[in-house]
This record gives C-alpha cells, structure tokens and sequence, in this order.
C-alpha cells in the first residue's frame, strides 16, 4: 500500500479533494437503484430522468412479456393482460440484479444517442467498424449485424432474454420460478421453458459476446476513443482493461461522475492526455478534473479502492 504520509503536502491535499468529490459521487451512484425502483412503481409527475425511467419501465415489461410468451406456449399464445405483464415486470423491478441491468442498458442508450448527436457518432457503424468491414473482416461483420439489431430493438425499447449477461437470466427464471409455484399448470410448465431459454441463450452469439471478442482481437486498439469504435466497444474494452463490470462502468460515464470515470481510466493504464479527450468527447467542454493531474495509475487504483479512507 502507498504511505500516504509519504506523499507530498500538496498532492495530499489535491487527493483529499478527490476522496470528497468520489464520496458525493458514490453517494449519488449507492441511491440510484432505490429512487429509480420508488419512481418506476409510483409513477410520480416527475421530471427525474425521465427518458430513462421510460426506458427501464419499456425493457422490463418486454421482458415480462417474453416470459409470458414462453408460459403460454406458441400455440396459445395471445395479448397479455395488463395485470399479468404488470405483477412479472414488478417483481422484476424489486430485483436488484436485473433493476441494475435493466438501468444499465438504459444508460448505455441515452449515452448512444447523446454522441450521435454531439459527435455525429453512427449508433451502428463507428468509424472503427467501418474501416474492419470494409476491409473483408468477418468478426466485425457479425458485431455489425448485432449492434444494428441492438440499436433496433433499443429503439422499441425491447430487450431479448438472449441478449443479457447470465446472472440477470439466472435472476429473471429464479423470480419466474417463485412465483408460479402456487399455479401448478405454469408450475409444469417452468422447467420446459426455463430450459428453451437457457438453450437459446448458450446458443446464440449476442452482442456482448461478440464485442469481447472484438475487442480481444488484435486488430483493435485498447485505448481506441469511443469516437472511433463507438459506445459498445469502448464500454467492453474499458471493462476488459480496468477489470470492472461493464454496468458499472456505464453509470460513470454519466454527468456528475467525471471524477470516478477519470480514475477509472487512469487506473486502467490510459495516459492522462487521452484521458482528458476521452472526458472531452463524452461530457462535452468538460475534460479531466485538475485535481488530478500527477495522479498515476497505481494511485487512482488505490484512491478508487479505499475512497473514504480517512486523510
């Protein structure tokens, strides 16, 4: 561990800055989940987030319907009720593994569609994939047909059970299981579709998949700016390099976490300079706090570990 004391009296003090400003941040970050769930169930006249507790409401009860669907069956299949689509897509908002996924991949969006429009950044065809595609590469023509599906289905705010990371599969068919045990005709029915999901999940390629892979490939650049390979890409490269979950890392690329993202990436081996573009290009005018100049990688680790950690 780095002696605090060791350090000078100056940078002491810039780090007790950043510990303050990490602190709030966090703070703000550790409330997200039980306001987002308060406003989602409630309904309030609210302005808070407004598009993205739209979003959230859309993907969870896309994902209740789905369920239903799989219920059912293809040959019964017919228009849910309100209230049965209503009771699923609540007790999946009461879930914290699939509320945070959920939440994440509203951000993930609003981020998308806010570069569109200040970068004239392509939500599908970054100049990245442009350049590999053009160039006869196979894998990025398969990330390309993911992505343009993924911006679709965002669009109609959907999200396929095949699409999202195993735990939160794990938690919507263990919510699915816990409820229908009092309804023993769905009861007999949860083992057959729990394993039609699981199988079509292990057997496609999603878009996550193939952006790991991507990004693993030698063709790309892992400090690439998300100007030039786009949200998703940078998102999967940023997680495969600091070592963070990626739904993390979308909640700190949010206005007001500045702080935490530029730690993140210092922490993650990025130089300061691409540091302070890299801040520039999502938040605008914004760069790199000063605070944190002359702060290296293996300080911004520690900071990040122990953020409240007494001066």
């Amino acid at each position: 561990m780095i002696d605090q004391a060791a350090l000078p009296a100056d940078l002491q003090g810039a780090e007790a800055a950043i510990r303050r400003d990490l602190a709030r941040s966090g703070a703000a970050a550790a409330s997200t989940l039980p306001v987002l769930r308060y406003l989602v169930a409630a309904e309030p006249d609210n302005s808070f987030a407004e598009e993205v507790l739209a979003r959230v409401k859309g993907i969870l009860r896309d994902v209740a319907a789905q369920v239903l669907d799989a219920l059912i069956g293809s040959i019964d299949r017919r228009a849910h009720a309100h209230e049965e689509v209503a009771v699923l897509s609540r007790a999946f908002l009461d879930d914290t593994i699939v509320l945070a996924h959920a939440h994440a991949v509203a951000l993930e969006w609003q981020l998308t569609e806010r570069l569109s429009t200040h970068l004239g950044l392509d939500p599908v065809v970054s100049p990245f994939v442009r350049a590999r595609v053009a160039a006869g590469d196979a894998l990025m023509r398969e990330f390309l047909t993911a992505q343009a599906r993924w911006v679709d289905r965002q669009r109609r705010m959907a999200l396929p059970l095949v699409e999202v990371p195993a735990p939160v599969l794990d938690a919507v068919l263990a919510i699915v299981r816990a409820l229908v045990e009092a309804e023993p005709a769905l009861s007999n029915r949860v083992a057959a579709v729990e394993a039609e999901v699981r199988l079509r999940h292990d057997e496609i390629s999603n878009r996550l998949m193939v952006a790991e892979r991507v990004v693993a490939d030698d063709a790309f650049e892992a400090t690439a700016p998300v100007s030039a390979c786009g949200v998703t890409l940078f998102l999967t490269a940023f997680a495969a390099r600091s070592g963070q979950p990626r739904d993390g890392l979308v909640a700190a690329m949010q206005p007001g976490q500045q702080t935490r993202l530029a730690l993140l990436l210092l922490a993650a081996g990025t130089p300061a300079a691409l540091v302070d573009a890299q801040i520039r290009e999502i938040h605008g005018r914004t760069g790199m706090p000063a605070v944190l100049a002359g702060i290296d990688a293996m300080r911004a680790a520690a900071i990040l570990a122990q953020p409240g950690r007494a001066k």
